[in-house]
């Protein structure tokens, strides 16, 4: 007779038989852990919790609790739990309490195409070892989640392919965030309550037919680092460890924070007022320096994170920020809204986590979400309120995109979710918009041998009056000038597309009247869509007023800047100085 003692319990090794048979003292442990965690009057200490988390173990691997539904079968290491038959009564637990932000890994092991809908999974207060596996019902999903204490959802069916690795966790505000294969995906539910210890829920429905705990590594690049055991020579050696280094550098990390003073590096010239954030901001978020322009959400959240312009802003202002910190491990992206709400009379307790809810308030809320998905550190971005009440946002300071229209006759007060893979800001204050500068009035006497593209300005002479006469003048050469302008087209390197009727001038400069001329001569233009530019004498830039002008403005084809100070132009995203259309591109004219 052989006696071994765990925990302050005796067994009697003879007097089992099944003990008996397995021989070996490992195997023999190992029987004896089952039966004392599961002797009537004994307790697990892996299982004994009090309701502070802290207490929590988590160097014990997580296994699948011995209480489960009737069609669930586990394997000898409780490692794996399979649906044995039907679709339903598959229900079971974890072995131990889950602690917050433990990520719970399951591989699905085994699926099916032959029933509809996949794995549910999520969390429960109910201690598995209370209850009996008969009396758990058939579904977990609303069987159990109408219950208090229980918690659970259904995985979309796209994820729940064969060997797939599922993962999921809750934090301390009751979130349940979940993903597949080491990438995070997001929110799954909420309202989880944490002050309590927590089991795994998992219901092995429809289409999943087995699961099991794994625990996740992220891939090595080659194989033979698995391997310590094998020796190899130093050259070898040399190499791999190189591309390791190389991999480690080309790979982004999942949490980027810089310091908080980047330079400036597309707004150099911008001078800046400052913008400071309001006191009212997210429960996940902190402002970090003593000029309250620095936001920073708080490692391991993705949502929550709200700042407020400490003021309205005006029409025609500029607020420009700076990205000092990422975080790749999460999706979404920088979201930004209006309010005529003074932060003041808003509390932190009533900012959703979800920013599509601020909209059913009673004030005027606008928002637009993930509008900065692809964030790198030291991008700046500018969102510009115009004076009509358009809502401009750029990138770096190039292409500009309208994001909304908002009421301008009402005070907006501007705010911002620092949400998903962004983690940390910088407010460089704010610019006010300033447009570019009209033409002035130019001597220049008006044109008399033409090119193939031209553009009415303003005279500053007073115009002569049209007669009778110079109007018919003017229907008769008609003819004469398209035959001139197709011969002169021929003359130019690259073709170029002019829309028709773009050549307006201005209200306070009417067309010029026709006049006559000798036959060897060209007469004026009968109408400002057929003026044209002398090829000697080419007007200056009207920016610079130093280089010749040789470039068109799409789409409105106004030629009235050089190429260099179009091209400024555009990128600043400023607007034709002619007549205020959006410049979507600048071609380059050569002339012969």
């Amino acid at each position: 007779m052989g006696l071994c003692t765990m925990e302050s319990v005796t067994f009697d090794l003879s007097k089992s038989r099944k003990l008996r048979k397995r021989g070996s003292l490992p195997e023999l442990f190992h029987a004896f852990e089952g039966m004392l965690f599961h002797r009537r009057g004994l307790v697990d200490r892996r299982n004994r919790f009090s309701a502070d988390l802290t207490g929590v173990n988590t160097d014990w691997p997580i296994q699948f609790h011995d209480i489960h539904g009737d069609n669930v079968a586990l394997s000898h290491d409780k490692a794996r739990a399979r649906r044995a038959d039907s679709f339903c009564k598959s229900i079971c637990f974890s072995s131990r309490p889950i602690a917050i932000n433990e990520r719970v890994y399951l591989k699905f092991s085994q699926t099916s195409s032959s029933w509809s809908g996949v794995l549910r999974f999520g969390f429960t207060s109910l201690d598995p070892g209370s209850t009996q596996g008969p009396d758990l019902p058939r579904y977990a999903c609303p069987d159990m989640t109408n219950k208090p204490g229980n918690w659970a959802k259904a995985l979309g069916e796209r994820y729940a392919a064969i060997n797939n690795v599922l993962h999921f966790w809750y934090n301390r505000n009751g979130d349940v965030m979940f993903g597949i294969n080491g990438e995070d995906i997001g929110l799954f539910f909420t309202g989880v309550a944490t002050n309590t210890p927590l089991w795994a829920l998992m219901d092995i429905y429809g289409n999943t037919i087995e699961i099991e705990f794994v625990k996740f590594e992220a891939p090595l690049l080659n194989n033979m680092l698995n391997r310590p055991s094998v020796s190899m020579p130093s050259e070898i050696s040399a190499i791999t460890s190189q591309m390791t280094a190389m991999t480690s550098e080309t790979q982004p990390s999942t949490t980027v924070v810089q310091s908080n003073s980047l330079p400036i590096k597309y707004y150099t010239m911008t001078r800046f007022s400052l913008m400071q954030w309001h006191k009212l901001q997210g429960k996940n978020v902190q402002i970090t320096d003593p000029s309250r322009t620095i936001a920073n959400r708080t490692p391991d959240e993705f949502c929550n994170g709200y700042v407020f312009s400490s003021r309205p802003l005006k029409c025609g202002e500029k607020v420009v920020l700076q990205v000092l910190g990422i975080d790749r491990s999460y999706v979404g992206g920088l979201a930004v809204g209006f309010t005529t709400c003074s932060p003041d009379s808003v509390s932190q307790s009533e900012l959703p986590d979800d920013a599509d809810l601020l909209l059913d308030r009673m004030e005027y809320w606008v928002v637009n979400k993930d509008v900065y998905r692809s964030p790198e550190i030291g991008d700046e971005l500018c969102f510009h309120l115009t004076n009509e009440g358009e809502v401009r946002y750029s990138r770096n300071n190039s292409k500009v995109a309208t994001l909304m229209h908002v009421d301008r006759t009402l005070p907006l007060w501007i705010f911002f979710d620092i949400y998903g893979n962004i983690q940390k800001m910088r407010c460089l204050g704010v610019a006010p918009h300033q447009p570019p500068v009209p033409p002035r009035p130019r001597s220049t006497s008006y044109l008399t041998q033409g090119s193939p593209l031209s553009v009415a300005l303003p005279r500053p002479e007073r115009p002569v009056q049209p007669t009778n006469q110079n109007i018919a003048n003017s229907h008769a050469s008609t003819l004469q000038q398209r035959q001139l302008q197709e011969q002169h087209a021929a003359s130019m390197v690259r073709s170029i597309s002019v829309p028709s009727g773009v050549y307006v001038s201005s209200k306070s400069s009417p067309p010029v009247p026709p006049k006559t001329h000798k036959s060897h001569s060209i007469s004026t233009p009968t109408s400002p869509t057929e003026n044209m530019i002398p090829e000697n004498d080419i007007s200056e830039c009207t920016v610079c007023y130093e280089r010749e002008v040789n470039s068109v403005l799409y789409k409105c084809g106004h030629v009235c800047m050089c190429f260099e100070c179009a091209i400024h132009v555009k990128e600043k995203g400023a607007l034709c100085p002619i007549c205020r259309q959006t410049i979507l591109d600048v071609i380059k004219i050569y002339k012969t």
